[in-house]
């Protein structure tokens, strides 16, 4: 029966070429798409692994991943816990390498340009271990003991500065402070992630952790042989630590959800994508195979009458057109896999690159496609083409070769679109609207507002601020000298923060403290303890740095207020919304909603008014406390705290960005 299929299939040589052409094409293609496959899912794998330094399983204190961002104090490792995870990952099967990391953000400064950062501070021997075997990896990245590397889009935002000149990291310490460090620019590196890649940098362990004034890390990382054994190991290693600590600690692999986000969520992607081609192609191969055994059936009527007159039964025939698809697609098998490897070999010697998506830097293009894989599935396409030939074959074979006059269809397909539109809601209006104030009004309100805040006038006083959140309570108090909107807050408890100092002054803002060469420049919205920023310890000059619009009456806490929206007007604004509650009868503050750029309430202030000052030798009321209190999280709020508050004339020296370093 083989040998008699084969004569067939060589007998007419015009219809078996355009089959093993068309079979053969639809094989190749999927070949190379199954190669393309494997060279993303690889490339992938190798920037979640190696280039952004996550290694093969990771050890998190449990909920880590998900609440580091938000509170990583309280979810980091301590000294101890570093020492115990590194002695268990050792002591494990296909062990390589252990290692501590910190993660964090802030803003990276070079005197002239400000930019975000997300910064990973990593072992440097580790960083090279990890560079070696990435198969992006172009030259080393060079990470020393006491140096930075930054991405090229995020050197380009800070102007490009050169190798060697000093840069100033700042962000929120691991107490809810302000903090600074300077370090030298000393090579350039890419995260490989496209939508990160404008606030990569990575820093020495020890340099970042003196910026968050911590030795604490957020995660211990484990290097493998293979990434085949993460799973196995992460196993492993959990069962340890949950029979050392149960419910402590959360090990992840490198293809976790919150770790390998790119890779789970693109492969997601592509995997169905894939499977969607293939079986497209698929059924294009399937439908050129049943089409080319019906027209056989129809052609060869008469050799089918001879076979049965011989005795022939119908699934032998129909078994002899089976072999004759069964040689068809070995035989455009054969081609396809011949040409699918040199096509591979090809693009590998010509030293080809290309874009992959959400990658940032080029990747040699290199297919990669193991025989085995190849061979399964020529394997899987060869079955399903052989059982379509059949069933078409036994259909066929009847004896009556004519169709019985019923048109049955192959494929329906059924589509069906339905878009309904909601009824537009409408909003009436019946109170009566009360007349707004003019604008000159407003202001004038908000400068009342502001005297009572110390936001003009020349004062001295003392500003505690005491913060509370999950990972604990911290209190830092503040000599504050203002004079009409100058601020200069000097740090006097803790001790160890003595020296410390932040001027404000034409709505830029310094920060000093001893270690570093010059000021760093930051902003009114940056942190300085807690919940407070720092253009909540004087810069209240809210009648010059907003715009106020009337938003109506509201009453808080019992007390007849207006209500004001105010926009920030100036980019030294601290907030870029505010509404505003102003007591009717006195005009001081009661109560402000801070907002976002999309109008999203974030934290909310509430003042009182316990002190007392003598303008031009008459009383008035002084704000003695303000709590700001986080929206989303009401558990984290800072109290800041106003005493000894005198009047003072401060000399303009004392707000001179010159002598900020000398004083």
């Amino acid at each position: 029966m083989w040998a008699m299929a084969f004569r067939n299939l060589y007998r007419d040589r015009r219809r078996t070429l355009a089959t093993v052409v068309a079979v053969g094409v639809g094989l190749l293609a999927v070949l190379l798409f199954l190669g393309y496959i494997r060279f993303v899912e690889g490339s992938l794998a190798s920037v979640v692994i190696y280039r952004d330094a996550n290694a093969h399983v990771q050890v998190y204190r449990k909920d880590g991943p998900e609440q580091l961002a938000a509170t990583p104090a309280q979810y980091s490792l301590d000294r101890t816990e570093q020492q115990m995870l590194h002695r268990l990952a050792q002591g494990l099967p296909h062990f390589r390498r252990v290692s501590d990391q910190l993660v964090g953000v802030g803003m990276v400064n070079t005197g002239k340009h400000n930019a975000v950062f997300l910064g990973r501070g990593i072992d440097p021997a580790f960083e090279a271990a990890l560079q070696s075997e990435s198969r992006l990896a172009a030259a080393p990245s060079g990470l020393g003991r006491d140096g930075l590397l930054l991405t090229r889009q995020l050197q380009d935002l800070l102007g490009s500065p050169t190798k060697g000149s000093d840069l100033q990291l700042f962000g929120a310490s691991y107490s809810n402070r302000l903090n600074a460090i300077e370090a030298p620019l000393t090579g350039e590196f890419s995260t490989g992630i496209e939508a990160i890649e404008d606030k990569g940098l990575k820093a020495p362990l020890s340099l970042l952790q003196s910026l968050y004034d911590t030795d604490a890390v957020s995660r211990v990382v484990v290097l493998l042989d293979d990434r085949g054994n993460a799973a196995a190991y992460r196993d492993a290693l959990a069962a340890k630590l949950e029979r050392q600590s149960p419910g402590r600690y959360e090990v992840t692999t490198w293809n976790h959800p919150q770790i390998g986000q790119l890779y789970v969520s693109f492969m997601g992607f592509f995997n169905m994508v894939f499977a969607f081609t293939g079986t497209v192609v698929f059924v294009i191969a399937l439908t050129t195979i049943q089409h080319t055994v019906a027209m056989n059936v129809a052609d060869r009527t008469r050799e089918i009458g001879m076979l049965r007159a011989m005795g022939f039964s119908r699934g032998r025939i129909a078994g002899l057109f089976v072999r004759e698809s069964v040689l068809t697609t070995l035989i455009a098998a054969i081609v396809a896999l011949g040409l699918a490897y040199m096509t591979i070999y090809a693009i590998f010697f010509a030293n080809l690159q290309t874009q992959l998506p959400r990658i940032a830097e080029p990747v040699r293009l290199a297919l990669d496609l193991p025989l085995n894989w190849a061979l399964l599935a020529v394997a899987i396409a060869a079955l399903g083409i052989a059982l379509g030939a059949a069933a078409t074959a036994r259909k066929r074979i009847g004896g009556a070769v004519r169709a019985d006059g019923k048109a049955v269809p192959l494929t329906r397909m059924l589509a069906t679109t339905t878009c309904l539109m909601l009824a537009t809601m409408l909003t009436v209006s019946l109170a009566h609207a009360e007349d707004a104030p003019s604008e000159a009004t407003m202001r004038d309100w908000l400068h009342k507002a502001d005297l009572a805040r110390g936001g003009w006038g020349s004062y001295k006083w003392s500003l505690s601020i005491h913060t509370e959140d999950p990972a604990g309570a911290t209190s830092t108090t503040y000599d504050i000298a203002v004079r009409d909107g100058k601020a200069l807050a000097r740090t006097v408890e803790p001790k160890r923060y003595q020296g410390e100092k932040i001027l404000i002054a034409s709505r830029a803002m310094w920060y000093v403290k001893p270690g570093l060469r010059k000021p760093v420049s930051i902003s009114p919205q940056q942190r300085l303890v807690g919940e407070a920023a720092n253009g909540d310890i004087a810069a209240t000059q809210y009648a010059r740095d907003y715009s106020p619009a009337y938003a109506g009456s509201a009453q808080i806490n019992g007390v007849d207020c207006y209500k004001l929206k105010l926009t920030a007007a100036t980019p030294g604004a601290t907030y870029e919304g505010i509404v505003y509650y102003l007591d009717k009868r006195s005009l001081m503050g009661v109560k402000a909603d801070f907002l976002t750029a999309s109008g999203a309430v974030f934290k909310t202030a509430t003042f009182e008014y316990g002190n007392k000052v003598k303008v031009n030798n008459r009383e008035q009321p002084f704000v003695s406390s303000m709590k700001i209190v986080n929206a989303n999280f009401p558990d984290r709020f800072s109290r800041l705290q106003y005493a000894q508050v005198v009047p003072s004339s401060s000399p303009d020296s004392l707000f001179a960005l010159d002598t900020l370093m000398t004083m």
